[in-house]
C-alpha cells in the first residue's frame, strides 16, 4: 500500500478488495479534512489473538498538519470497520480542535 501522505506501521497484508475499500475510506477522510495544510496520517496496527480463531484489531491514528497533531484509536473484530471508526473519531477531533480557532 502506497499513499503519499499516509504511513502504515505494523500493518497486515490486505487482499485486493479490502485494499480498494481502504483507499476509498482514506479518500473520503482526506476530502473531509481538505482545509488542513499538509495533512499527514500515521496508522499503526496491533492484532490480538487470545487463543481463538478470531483476531481482535487495535488501530491508532495520528493526523499531523501545520496546525498541530490529533490522535484517535479504536478496537474491534473487523479491521476495515475499526479503521473507518478511528478515522471518524479523528475527523471529529479535528473539527472540534479547529472550530475553536
Amino acid at each position: 500500500m502506497e499513499y503519499e501522505n499516509v504511513v502504515f506501521a505494523n500493518f497486515p497484508e490486505l487482499d485486493g478488495v479490502d485494499e480498494v475499500l481502504l483507499q476509498k475510506v482514506l479518500e473520503t477522510f482526506f476530502s473531509k479534512v481538505s482545509y488542513l495544510e499538509n495533512p499527514n496520517l500515521h496508522i499503526s496496527y496491533k492484532g490480538y489473538a487470545k487463543g481463538g480463531l478470531r483476531k481482535q484489531h487495535e488501530v491508532h491514528v495520528k493526523l499531523t498538519s501545520s496546525k498541530g497533531a490529533v490522535f484517535a484509536s479504536e478496537v474491534g473484530w473487523q479491521l476495515l470497520e475499526v479503521i473507518q471508526n478511528s478515522l471518524k473519531k479523528l475527523e471529529k477531533e479535528v473539527q472540534k480542535k479547529h472550530s475553536k480557532n
